[in-house]
């Protein structure tokens, strides 16, 4: 009891004072510790969210690369096993988008999800530049005609001809290879679809009403719902922007104005008509006409496709200018990249062309016709028709081209459009 008198205050200040330091240091280690035993996880948590987000991006190009060397059925969802992993889920839908297939590729891996679009065209290992078809007449060419590239001809082969003195100019006939066609043209794989898709007979699944207003801009995923506009009267399109999953259908006709920006979207029509300086990129399907005025710069993917409606009769077409006939008209200083296309499953006397193309015009892309084609302007990439006709200084010369050229030289080879036979499946666009 003696001893504990001589205990000093400051002594007991000390040792509290070297516990607190004490506890103060094995705090801030416990903290660091703590720090960076979460830094370690939260990494490693990061580093497999990011791993297995872009494993599903992965999954999905590898989905839309199968659904293109695949026969899938459409409107059915498929799904593939891409990985030995049982947290992988990854399938693929395969759906009509007018001329092409849409592919929609979806990839899931524990709780990341990544889905990609993708609109899938044809595409030809061996490019015509020209085919037409075997109709028993030799192909004439006249004035400043040019075929370029591969070309396939009926048995009577190609000769020079002359229009109201109008000689053909060219030092060769065809500058390229040449081999012979058939009795008919190459079969369209989705004919059926786009049959009843430009007659209105197509009852779309799944779509939510489309309202069209002025001064209005729609986005509209491929992710999401399709939405549909229908009126039974006349459509003006004019001072609208639309762009993406979105249908316009008119029972008479649609009008398209300058001033109306159009991507991606289809219009369905009996009569489309594409007023002077259009811009944009689209698909139309008609069966009695589609006009596309001057100037016009159409994108690729553009389709434009008339399919005429059948008769049950021959049809007999003359050249009474005032005769109202089935056509496509593309006026001069327009450019398209994509597809225009006449069908029909009429048997018809041709005295009028189905498909009329116009000076200083161009398409990029491919012509399909199975009737006859009024060639002036200039193609690069594919025609495939039955006939040509040549409406020169009061005259009609069947199977005769004036001024028109047709190549295929530098043309892009990914280019991918319509679903003929013997093609292969390539990715037209990416889609959103």
């Amino acid at each position: 009891m003696g001893n504990s008198r001589n205990i000093k205050p400051f002594n007991l200040k000390l040792k509290a004072g070297a516990l607190q330091y004490t506890i103060f240091i094995a705090v801030v280690i416990a903290l660091l510790v703590f720090a960076f035993i979460s830094l370690t996880y939260t990494q490693q948590h990061f580093k497999g969210k990011t791993s297995n987000f872009l494993q599903t991006i992965h999954n999905t190009n590898a989905a839309v690369n199968y659904a293109s060397n695949t026969q899938l059925a459409y409107n059915e969802i498929v799904k593939i096993k891409l990985l030995d992993n049982e947290n992988d889920n990854t399938s693929i839908r395969k759906q009509h988008w007018g001329v092409f297939d849409l592919i929609t590729a979806t990839s899931t891996i524990k709780k990341e999800t990544f889905t990609k679009n993708a609109l899938l065209g044809g595409s030809l290992q061996k490019r015509p530049s020209l085919y037409l078809q075997d109709n028993n007449q030799p192909l004439v060419l006249v004035g400043d005609t040019r075929i370029e590239g591969n070309t396939l001809l009926p048995k009577q082969g190609v000769k020079r001809g002359t229009i109201a003195g109008n000689s053909y100019a060219g030092s060769q006939l065809i500058y390229g290879s040449t081999g012979l066609s058939k009795k008919n043209l190459p079969k369209l794989k989705n004919r059926e679809y786009l049959k009843q898709l430009a007659q209105g007979s197509i009852q779309f699944a799944n779509t939510i009403p489309l309202e069209l207003s002025e001064n209005t801009t729609i986005l509209n995923s491929f992710n999401d719902p399709t939405q549909l506009f229908y009126s039974n009267t006349s459509i003006d399109l004019r001072m609208i922007k639309l762009t993406g999953n979105m249908i316009v259908q008119s029972s008479s006709v649609i009008k398209i104005y300058p001033s109306a920006q159009l991507i991606d979207i289809l219009l369905i029509a009996p009569k489309i008509e594409i007023l002077d300086a259009v811009k944009g990129n689209f698909q139309g399907f008609a069966t009695k006409e589609i006009s596309v005025g001057k100037n016009c710069q159409l994108g690729y993917p553009t389709s434009l496709i008339l399919y005429e409606k059948k008769t049950g009769s021959l049809t007999i077409r003359n050249n009474n200018a005032t005769e109202d006939w089935n056509h496509v008209q593309i006026a001069s200083g327009t450019a398209i990249r994509g597809v225009v296309g006449f069908l029909s499953d009429n048997e018809i006397n041709n005295y009028k062309p189905q498909i009329s193309i116009d000076e200083n015009s161009s398409i990029t892309g491919e012509i399909y016709c199975n009737q006859n084609i009024e060639l002036k302007g200039k193609i690069t990439g594919s025609v495939f028709t039955k006939g040509f006709i040549a409406n020169q200084f009061g005259s009609i010369y069947q199977n005769h081209i004036y001024n028109g050229k047709m190549v295929n030289t530098n043309f892009h080879e990914e280019y991918s459009g319509l679903n003929i036979e013997n093609s292969t499946k390539n990715v037209t666009k990416w889609l959103y």
